[in-house]
């Protein structure tokens, strides 16, 4: 049950994501898409054999290619009964460089995002993994700060609107506006110059956090993961994960202090 204020509980919001990454999880295997847990979500496989207890996220990386043969798959077959996927070249008002598969049995409308986008449910994150080479990272760095910049200065809502910043923001929005997912179409070409396949190591390049030099990956490591239990299911994890977890949060099987343990402000209701 919901609580008194109507929102869903983390627990209600982890079961809806839990559903969601089952169905995806499935359809990935039928289909023969690549997919590895990522980010917190492989850290609490690893440390809590499922959710961590205050997160309220799911996370999972997926190589650019398998990402797009995703969409493309998802627009004649679903991927669940009560499954939505958004990308930004299927829907209007969606302006992240990543996939999110939504529980439609939910809706959420996060506080920080100047527009709210229609029919939006409890999700899992879908993040495209690209290939890394040091020569093109020499052009794609600086680059790529700027887009996610511009991308997020037209999407989010400041801490603050004052001071020069806010004026900055204001003018950015008003002058550049991000009309046909400019920012998010160039970012993911800029991202995609090193194709997954050629390279030997990977990562996500279209998020800033954490930091690219703390999440780059094995590219065998993603290509041959190994299942892990995950609350009363089974998904894919990379090889070497302790190695990839410790370049993230160091001594991870140690649990924060209880001021650190975020949990996601995303305002979820069922329908």
């Amino acid at each position: 049950m919901s609580g008194s204020d109507g929102f869903l509980s983390i627990a209600e919001e982890q079961q809806a994501e839990l559903q969601v990454m089952k169905e995806l999880h499935s359809f990935c295997v039928k289909h023969g898409l690549r997919y590895v847990l990522g980010y917190g979500t492989l850290l609490g496989a690893i440390r809590h054999k499922g959710f961590i207890p205050w997160d309220n996220d799911m996370d999972i990386m997926m190589p650019r290619e398998d990402v797009e043969k995703l969409v493309e798959l998802n627009k004649t077959e679903p991927i669940g009964k009560n499954i939505r996927l958004f990308h930004y070249t299927t829907d209007a008002n969606y302006h992240y460089p990543i996939i999110r598969a939504c529980n439609t049995r939910t809706v959420v409308q996060p506080t920080y995002l100047r527009e709210q986008i229609d029919d939006m449910g409890v999700w899992v994150d879908v993040f495209p993994m690209d290939g890394i080479s040091k020569p093109k990272l020499f052009f794609q760095k600086p680059l790529r700060k700027f887009y996610l910049k511009m991308m997020n200065a037209t999407m989010y809502v400041p801490d603050s609107e004052s001071g020069s910043k806010g004026s900055l923001r204001k003018f950015i929005i008003k002058v550049f506006p991000n009309k046909n997912h400019r920012y998010e179409r160039r970012l993911s070409s800029l991202c995609s110059w090193c194709k997954f396949e050629k390279a030997e190591k990977v990562c996500v390049l279209c998020e800033e956090e954490p930091p690219m030099e703390r999440q780059i990956m094995e590219r065998k490591d993603v290509e041959k993961p190994v299942l892990a239990p995950f609350e009363d299911a089974e998904f894919y994890i990379p090889q070497n994960a302790d190695k990839y977890l410790s370049m993230q949060y160091g001594n991870y099987m140690q649990l924060p202090p209880e001021e650190d343990r975020m949990t996601h402000s995303i305002c979820s209701r069922y329908r």
